[in-house]
């Protein structure tokens, strides 16, 4: 009897305790127990590497896409949570500055995902960066960053190498591989070392838009009129480089090389081409060939003289 009445005393005296106590809730300490948000890079993106700026690449530490132009950057993410489930993400991205932003709030895990700043401020004399903060609605603790350096405009000028005869009338290109994010055509100026000695129609023009990766191509004639090696001087730029300049200094020697020039306000990438001009049988042009050469020297030569007259 005495026994019974031990054990229902502390029955009663610990059934307070029992009755009120809280439980914790399991589900959800497991739930923010090793979950993180992770960010892996889109299948495939319009801006890829770039041979200046390795960190510009596609890669697990840098993994966002980017394509744009003067008047919209888009931003295009793939982020998950580390168990796998489909949960939503708040994403909030921004170019150099949080002023210009954009966000996608709800972003569900597991697909791919985008936002797009309008009317971005880009810097073009350096890299600029896109930041991405990835954040779950409903536990603040749970975060992702990801960020990436982007050149707005960035190109290889090349031209195509050439052996021509005198009196030769050929189609002769130049190109440039698009680098930068921004969609851009290209502005072309070829002119020659010394006037007289060829004829080039036409002498400036510019290509079609390309993205990054692609090549853009400008084709002019070139008749040249004496033998030996010629020089031309071959100026490049993109169109989406809105940046003015009043000196070379003030262009960016990553973009535009070290043989950088400023002129119309511009910045331009100058490259010097020798191409090598051999003599022709007066045979090989028969009598048409002679006359046209006789008409084009008149036409060189009254342009030489109307340029000196100015």
């Amino acid at each position: 009897m005495k026994k019974q009445l031990v054990l229902i005393f502390f029955v009663l005296a610990f059934l307070p305790y029992a009755s009120f106590a809280q439980p914790l809730s399991p589900g959800e300490t497991t739930f923010t127990v090793g979950l993180s948000i992770l960010v892996v890079p889109v299948v495939s993106s319009p801006y890829g590497g770039n041979p200046a700026y390795p960190n510009t690449s596609l890669s697990e530490a840098y993994p966002l896409g980017l394509d744009g132009t003067t008047a919209q950057l888009n931003i295009r993410w793939k982020a998950y949570y580390s168990d796998g489930e489909s949960r939503p993400i708040d994403v909030f991205c921004y170019l150099n500055t949080r002023s210009k932003n954009c966000s996608s709030l709800g972003y569900m895990s597991g697909t791919e995902g985008g936002c797009t700043i309008d009317s971005p401020t880009y810097d073009y004399k350096n890299l600029n960066t896109v930041l991405c903060n990835f954040s779950s609605p409903e536990y603040s603790s749970l975060f992702g960053v990801a960020n990436r350096s982007l050149q707005p405009v960035a190109f290889s000028p090349s031209t195509a190498p050439q052996g021509v005869l005198v009196g030769q009338t050929f189609s002769w290109r130049v190109s440039a591989v698009n680098l930068g994010v921004l969609r851009s055509a290209f502005e072309v100026n070829v002119t020659p070392l010394s006037p007289g000695t060829v004829y080039v129609n036409p002498p400036t023009g510019t290509t079609s838009p390309v993205s990054w990766g692609e090549i853009a191509n400008f084709f002019t004639q070139l008749t040249f009129l004496v033998s030996g090696e010629q020089k031309l001087r071959v100026y490049t730029r993109p169109e989406a480089d809105t940046a003015t300049c009043s000196a070379a200094t003030d262009c960016s020697g990553t973009v535009y090389g070290s043989t950088k020039v400023c002129f119309n306000d511009g910045c331009w990438n100058q490259q010097e081409v020798t191409i090598k001009v051999g003599l022709a049988n007066l045979p090989e042009f028969g009598c048409t060939g002679i006359i046209q050469i006789i008409f084009l020297v008149a036409i060189v030569f009254a342009l030489f003289l109307r340029k000196r007259s100015k």
